[in-house]
């Protein structure tokens, strides 16, 4: 029997880069004719809209979708290092794939890979998908091997914005992201942007660096870097000498 390829399926990630907070991943599922509709209401790589966009075209989807699941990435999982970074994203990735199936059947499902390469998005599923999570911040993960494999399941780098499904994806990612982000705020104060970059978040780390809130990534260089500081016109000289540094490097480039 022909696979219809109706039913299309997608997820995506938001918020890795930051050294607070969680990373999230969203899946979500539709038929084509719905597709065709968000992308006409310009849903797309949530990179592209404006907040307020996102939380409109948000709406949308959750509305419409024939399923969904919004997930996180913890700062305790994260800081977890019985797993690296790409593993525990793996891990949410089949805890969504399982929930969505048990919501819709899905004849397609495209995945941003944040992996190097195909190779490795495959080995690490085949990891990920036997592990053990009961001893680990995951232990709440339901991965279903026998729903995962009957998902035809297409990583592609740069997904978010080839397919409208992945761009969703991301949207419903950003949105919770953006969420979370201002219920920290409202708990903990201005932290900035939560970049590693930004002096204002690495201000907010320095001050909490001996006794970190959970909030922090403390396995992320950001925080390593900023505890070992006794001040932080330490951090703005060693910032200033990196500068030099690269912009040496440029020169002997060009």
């Amino acid at each position: 029997m022909a696979l219809k390829k109706n039913i299309i399926a997608g997820i995506d990630d938001a918020t890795k880069c930051p050294c607070i907070g969680s990373i999230f991943i969203a899946g979500v599922v539709a038929d084509k004719k719905m597709i065709s509709v968000w992308k006409r209401a310009g849903v797309t790589d949530s990179k592209l809209l404006s907040r307020k966009k996102r939380e409109q075209l948000a709406e949308l989807i959750k509305k419409t979708a024939r399923a969904y699941s919004i997930q996180e990435v913890t700062p305790a999982m994260i800081d977890n290092k019985i797993l690296n970074l790409n593993a525990w994203e793996m891990a949410v990735v089949l805890h969504i794939i399982t929930q969505l199936q048990t919501k819709s059947d899905i004849d397609q499902l495209y995945v941003d890979n944040w992996e190097v390469n195909e190779a490795l998005f495959w080995q690490r599923l085949q990891m990920v998908s036997t592990f053990d999570f009961r001893s680990t911040p995951g232990d709440s993960f339901v991965i279903d091997r026998q729903l995962i494999a009957a998902v035809p399941v297409i990583p592609e780098h740069h997904a978010d914005e080839k397919y409208t499904i992945v761009g969703a994806a991301s949207i419903l990612a950003k949105t919770a992201s953006d969420f979370q982000y201002d219920e920290y705020t409202k708990i903990y104060g201005s932290f900035g942007s939560g970049n590693p970059g930004d002096p204002a978040t690495r201000l907010f780390v320095w001050k909490h660096r001996e006794n970190p809130l959970p909030i922090i990534r403390t396995s992320w260089n950001t925080y390593k870097t900023l505890l070992s500081l006794s001040s932080l016109e330490e951090d703005i000289i060693s910032a200033r000498a990196l500068k030099k540094r690269q912009n040496k490097i440029m020169q002997q480039s060009e």
